[in-house]
Formats: C-alpha cells, structure tokens, sequence
C-alpha cells in the first residue's frame, strides 16, 4: 500500500511563513516605491512641457489667420490632459 505524496509532505514550519510574509511585504514595498517614482517622473515631466509650451508660446511671433484657425484645435487637445510624445528633428 502506497500513500500519495502529498499526504506524506511535513507542515510549513512557522520560521518558513515568516520567511514568506517578509518576503511578500518586500515585494509590496517594492511595487509601491515604483508607483510613487513613476508618478512623481510623470508630473515633473508634465512640469516641464508645460513650462517648454509657455515659453515656446511667449517667444513665438503671431499667427497669422490660417494657422490661428489650427490652433485652437491643438490647445483643446493638450488641455484635456492629453500629452502627444514623439522625437524632434529640429532641436
């Protein structure tokens, strides 16, 4: 007569589940210092395009009456929140 394995596996020691929430509460630790990181990147990012907008805006000359039409379309859009990322070729 055989016994199956898992009957015959010995009991988690409690050492070994003090081993396992510590390593559980690290892995938390962890993810949640990555969150904040990323968060407080994003709004120093946010900070400085929108500082780089500005500025952009403050020295660029006026429109004139067909690019005055475009943008207003363009601030809409970045005033919703949204951030369009790409490359600049003319830097």
């Amino acid at each position: 007569m055989t016994t199956p394995i898992f009957d015959s596996a010995p009991e988690t020691s409690p050492l070994r589940w003090l081993l396992i929430a510590t390593l559980a509460a690290i892995a938390l630790a962890l993810s949640v210092s990555m969150a904040l990181v990323t968060q407080s990147q994003v709004r120093k990012a946010e900070a400085h395009y929108a500082a780089e907008r500005t500025a952009a805006a403050s020295a660029a000359p006026a429109p004139s009456s067909k690019a005055a039409s475009v943008t207003p379309t363009a601030q809409r859009a970045t005033a919703g929140g949204v951030m369009n990322v790409g490359y600049l070729v003319n830097r």
